[in-house]
């Protein structure tokens, strides 16, 4: 639907701005306006914006400052900068520095109207193609040879045929997300959407926002109605993954759906019928947030009708040979680089390595191998910096709570990253196969910003 895509309008002529809005609000798009590069970096910062159609010439400021910060930002948001005649041979520029496409004022609004259209054609083309791809190579994780994992994959089947709720519990990286996936194609649900939401990015406003949509004007910034995700997966599976972090106000509304299988926009007055699957999931000890109070007991009784528990890999160690295969195949495609041989005692680290972070840790493992061969073989006396650092980690946090040692490896493994980008965090959240939004959020949560700042001075 049109009223998903969020189009962000940056001019500081008011004229502009509201001729702009009118034409794209009446094909039905959400959007946010903005007078200047200030409000529209808040405007980002808050909201998923899709496109940015900003002016290249505003008072004491240019469209190609704010190009520049957006391609930093998240370089998935696409640009078109508005140019008065006259100017397009810096258009043509900023083009060549990251802009989809520049637009003459005096043209007819309906060139700009394409260029939108075709820019979120193309968006919505990769995501659908990259979530078909990472689903299909997912899948192929399930197949196990360890007892527990093949037990669970048959309560899995057994679940999909009803509509009980499903609360799947494991460690970070032990793959609940796939489970869940698991479960929805297995189901009578799987012609309609899966729609996952990771509670943990979103603030309690923007999550409420986010789950249940918002009515037109309901808080600053609401130019346009919103479908949240319990409409988007509309006879299909929800799955709110770290179920545990959403707040206590937050819980009492989930728990209300539930209950009535209703919803209301925010800042809306109309009940709407849902007709979801619900799957959850955290990494928290469910009892104990539960006893500390952070999860409400009535709402964890709504959300765990049936509870999976994942295995952490050290106790699948008859999967381990089958992922590291798995995993090498999938970055020998990824960067183009064929791997023909792994020496013995690489394997045998690999295989008995005991992956505090899990398929996620392994993968990640699998993946700096591959960058870091001579050639197409991988050599233990080549990698042995790399992996004997890794096992020192987990050794020197052996007399640490797994959740502290689980956080010091996150935060080694972020600064990896972020330093193998030279300190650009599009490139850094990609190789981290996670979003902008969630490394900006875990960079506030180790204090990295200072340290990110000095690779740059």
């Amino acid at each position: 639907m049109l009223a998903d895509y969020k189009i962000l309008i940056v001019d500081d002529e008011a004229d502009y701005r509201e001729m702009f809005s009118l034409i794209l609000e009446e094909k039905g798009y959400c959007i946010y306006l903005a007078a200047c590069i200030a409000e529209a970096r808040e405007i980002i910062k808050n909201h998923k914006i899709d496109m940015v159609v900003t002016d290249l010439i505003m008072k004491n400021e240019t469209g190609i400052e704010l190009l520049h910060w957006i391609k930093e930002y998240d370089a998935e948001i696409g640009v078109i900068i508005v140019t008065a005649y006259g100017t397009v041979e810096t258009a043509v520029q900023a083009i060549q520095n990251g802009a989809y496409n520049y637009f003459i004022k005096s043209n007819d609004p309906g060139t700009l109207l394409l260029d939108i259209e075709r820019f979120l054609q193309l968006k919505q083309l990769k995501l659908e193609n990259s979530l078909l791809k990472n689903q299909t190579k997912e899948m192929s994780l399930l197949e196990s040879n360890n007892a527990d994992m093949q037990n669970i994959l048959d309560i899995c089947k057994r679940v999909a045929k009803s509509n009980i709720s499903v609360l799947i519990l494991g460690e970070s990286g032990v793959g609940k997300e796939v489970i869940a996936r698991y479960i929805h194609e297995k189901s009578e649900r799987n012609t309609f959407p899966f729609v996952p939401v990771n509670c943990q990015e979103y603030s309690e406003g923007v999550l409420e926002s986010e789950l249940f949509g918002h009515e037109k004007g309901s808080f600053t910034g609401a130019i346009k109605q919103k479908i949240g995700k319990f409409e988007e997966a509309s006879h299909g599976t929800l799955f709110l993954d770290e179920i545990a972090d959403v707040s206590m106000n937050t819980q009492v509304k989930l728990l209300r759906v539930l209950e009535d299988k209703k919803i209301e926009r925010v800042g809306g007055d109309k009940k709407m019928d849902v007709n979801i699957r619900l799957i959850s999931a955290t990494n928290k000890n469910i009892y104990e947030a539960v006893k500390s109070g952070i999860l409400r007991e009535d709402f964890l009784y709504r959300i765990n009708g049936i509870v999976i528990c994942v295995p952490p890999l050290r106790e699948r160690p008859e999967d381990i040979e089958s992922f590291i295969h798995f995993f090498v195949k999938k970055f020998e495609m990824e960067l183009k680089k064929k791997i023909e041989y792994i020496d013995e005692e690489t394997m045998n680290f690999l295989k008995n390595y005991h992956y505090p972070g899990n398929i996620r840790e392994l993968k990640n493992i699998i993946e700096r191998l591959i960058v870091l061969a001579e050639g197409s073989a991988i050599h233990f006396k080549n990698a042995k910096r790399y992996l004997q650092h890794t096992e020192e980690d987990a050794v020197s946090h052996s007399d640490e709570n797994l959740r502290d040692a689980r956080e010091q490896f996150e935060i080694e493994f972020i600064r990896s990253k972020i330093k193998d980008c030279k300190g650009n965090l599009s490139k850094a959240a990609a190789a981290l196969d996670i979003s902008k939004r969630q490394l900006n959020n875990k960079i506030l949560e180790y204090n990295l910003r200072e340290w990110i700042q000095s690779l740059k001075d």
